[in-house]
Parts: structure tokens; C-alpha cells; sequence
């Protein structure tokens, strides 16, 4: 057993203190216990750090890697964990305190003061209108803060050529297309480095997280942009440029972006000017990209997972995929599986493989088939069906 980092004072939203029986308590491997002294009793969202982390205060302009434990707040029983999971899950901390509801409250309690990398913080998220979402019940989540890192581009702002279009570029705001005469469209993909982050280098069939705005050159009008409206980041766009990957995931950039992003580091602020061939085309893109448009990009590279990871990933869950699923079985039915076993005169294990294969769920379903089939062989092969079948072809 891992103790924790250090007991947290009365920190959190809402009324915390309601809190104060939850524990919780790390594992050498695997989902942490979390235990529950004392019912929990709420009218209203609310949050509380169980355990202070000793690394820094959570940003809000952060993007933020957890683990998490749903609990059932009455039993107490773990209904879920993201422990086991291959990569460490990520949430974007500036969409979800831009968001509303339980995502807003969500983001309020993990960059509240006293949260810290390390730090382990419950959530307790109340059921929504009993009319809109009836089905909804309490929940509460033991979040463990992994990690953070920006959900924009940093690291040191880079002074323009002048060779591109002007761009007004501020670290951690949205950038923005300067007022200026845009003449004769460069005819090949050009790029420009605005802000130069020291992240890992990103490779050409990298999975890639990214912050962006997009506009035409015709026009200098935005078609289209991860950032909200008050010019925070917002969900990051992910995109594989493996093009198997990106068709098995739906989650593909234009060729654009396959050329210019690989060789730039993560933290970097990109600048790209993408020729119609390596865009949208003669075809373009619905009302806002016409036929044969330059595109105009600014892109953040905010975190990346390299090609080799996401492969095996992506194979070990087709792996899964097809793996035939075990029966869950309790004594009763284990002797019942092993009686018919023996009067097939095979083992459990080919009949419980048998029953993976015909998508049975218990052995009174398995019984069930083979019965019918076994029926059916029977009435196959009964003369006086064969002869009413001719009788029945005579008339």
C-alpha cells in the first residue's frame, strides 16, 4: 500500500465537509480503495481534496492527465476506473470552465485553489432534472491528478519573416489574422514557426492534439476554429497522420497538415499556408471553402502520442475484439456447464469456447440452442418427414 501525499485541509467546492468520509488509499498496481465512512447527504454538487499532490497548483489553461474511480456514493462499491487503461486519460481544463452544468462544475473543482499535481480530489455531481434526464443518478468520482501540461502552444514567440500573411500572436490566446492586403497566394505549402515550444519532436505518423483557426485567403474570413469565442483554448482536434489509423479512428487531417506539422515540436505555434491541392481542392468545402482555396492556418501542437504506441493500441483492442468472451458463472451453473459437457464428451473449456462462438450468454441459453438444433438435425432426418415433403410436392 502506497500512503498518500499528504492529508488536505478543508479544500473544495460546495459543502465539502460532506465529503470528509471519503477515503481513499493507493495500490501498488491498479485502481486505489476508496471507502466511504459515512453516508453522504447532498442537495448540490460539491467537491473535496482527499489527498494534497506536492507538485504544483493545477492551471486552468492546463490540459490535464488523470486517473479516475467511479464509486457508487450509497455502497460504495468502484463501478468504474481508468487505471487499467493503456493511455493516461486527459481532460482540457479551458473547455470544460467554458462549458455548463456537471463539465463546468468538473472543471471549477480540478483547478480550485489547493489542487495540485498528485493530489487526489472526490467529485460529487448530483442527478440532472429529474424530467430531462430521469434515468441520471448521483454520482461521485476520486480523480488522481497525474499530470499537467498547456493546452496551447508555449515556449518563446518567434518574430515573422514578413514572407506570410501578418499574424497578431499572443502565448495562450487565440491568434488572430492582422488586417492586410492578401495578394498573389503562395502555389506550395509554406510554414512559419510563431511560438517555438521544446516538446517532443512530432513524426510523420504521429496521433496529434492540436489547437487551430483556420481562415480563406480569398477573403481572410475564419471557416473554422478549436478556440471559443472569448479566445481561450477549447477541445483540442486529434488527428492521426497515419492514414490507416485515420481511417480506422475517422480522425484525419487534410494532406496539408500531414506535410507541414511532422518535424515541429509539441509547444510549438505553427504557421501554414496550404495550396487548394493539398486542401479542399477543385471541389472545395461547403459554403465557406469555395473551389480551389488557399487555406490559412495557425496551429498550436499541444500534445502528441507517437505512431508506435497508437499502433499497438489499436491492435491489442482488435485483439480484444475478437477474443471470445468467458461465461460468468456461479457454482450451480459451472456444474450444470460440466454435466452437459460430459454428455457431448468434450471438455468445458471447448464447450465454454463453443458458447463464445454461437454469442450465448448463460449455459440455460447454450442448452436452449443446442436443443433446437439437435431437434432440427432430428426432424432432418426422420423418413416421414421425407415422405410428406414428397406427398406434399406430388400434390
Amino acid at each position: 500500500m502506497l500512503s498518500a501525499c499528504g492529508n488536505a485541509e478543508d479544500d473544495g467546492l460546495g459543502d465539502s465537509d460532506a465529503l470528509s468520509g471519503v477515503d481513499v488509499t493507493h495500490q501498488d498496481e491498479g485502481a486505489p480503495e476508496v471507502l466511504i465512512h459515512e453516508d453522504i447527504e447532498l442537495e448540490e454538487n460539491a467537491s473535496r481534496v482527499l489527498n494534497a499532490g506536492d507538485g504544483e497548483q493545477v492551471s486552468e489553461d492546463s490540459l490535464l492527465e488523470y486517473h479516475l474511480v467511479a464509486v457508487d456514493p450509497v455502497e460504495g462499491d468502484v463501478l468504474q476506473d481508468s487505471y487499467d487503461q493503456e493511455l493516461t486519460p486527459y481532460l482540457p481544463l479551458p473547455a470544460f470552465l467554458g462549458a455548463e452544468g456537471q463539465n463546468q462544475f468538473i472543471g471549477e473543482a480540478l483547478s480550485d485553489e489547493g489542487v495540485t499535481v498528485g493530489s487526489d480530489v472526490a467529485v460529487y455531481l448530483r442527478s440532472g432534472d429529474e424530467e430531462a434526464a430521469p434515468d441520471q443518478e448521483d454520482a461521485l468520482y476520486v480523480f488522481h491528478i497525474e499530470d499537467q501540461s498547456p493546452a496551447h502552444a508555449d515556449g518563446e514567440e518567434v518574430e515573422q519573416s514578413g514572407g506570410l500573411p501578418e499574424i497578431d500572436s499572443t502565448i495562450g490566446e487565440a491568434p488572430e489574422l492582422a488586417e492586410q492586403d492578401l495578394e498573389d497566394a503562395p502555389e506550395e505549402l509554406s510554414t512559419e514557426v510563431l511560438i517555438e515550444g521544446d516538446g517532443e519532436e512530432i513524426g510523420e505518423e504521429d496521433y496529434v492534439f492540436a489547437q487551430y483557426r483556420g481562415w480563406t485567403w480569398s477573403e481572410g474570413e475564419q471557416f473554422d476554429s478549436s478556440w471559443s469565442d472569448e479566445g481561450t483554448p477549447g477541445e483540442p482536434f486529434e488527428f492521426s497522420m497515419d492514414e490507416e489509423v485515420a481511417a480506422m479512428t475517422q480522425q484525419g487531417a487534410i494532406e496539408g497538415w500531414n506535410e507541414g506539422i511532422p518535424g515541429h515540436r509539441v509547444g510549438d505555434r505553427v504557421l501554414m499556408v496550404i495550396p487548394p491541392e493539398l486542401a479542399y481542392g477543385e471541389d472545395g468545402q461547403g459554403e465557406d471553402i469555395g473551389p480551389d482555396e488557399t487555406l490559412i492556418f495557425v496551429v498550436d501542437l499541444v500534445k502528441v502520442i507517437d505512431a508506435e504506441t497508437v499502433t499497438d493500441i489499436m491492435a491489442q483492442q482488435q485483439q480484444e475484439q475478437q477474443a471470445p468472451q468467458e461465461l460468468e458463472l456461479s457454482e450451480e451453473e459451472q456444474e450444470q456447464l460440466e454435466e452437459l459437457a460430459d454428455e457431448m464428451g468434450i471438455s468445458t473449456d471447448e464447450l465454454e469456447m463453443l458458447a463464445a462462438q454461437l454469442g450465448v450468454e448463460s449455459v440455460d441459453q447454450l442448452e436452449e440452442f443446442l436443443g433446437d438444433a439437435e431437434e432440427a438435425e432430428g426432424d432432418a432426418d426422420d423418413p416421414e418427414n421425407d415422405d410428406a415433403d414428397t406427398e406434399e410436392g406430388d400434390e
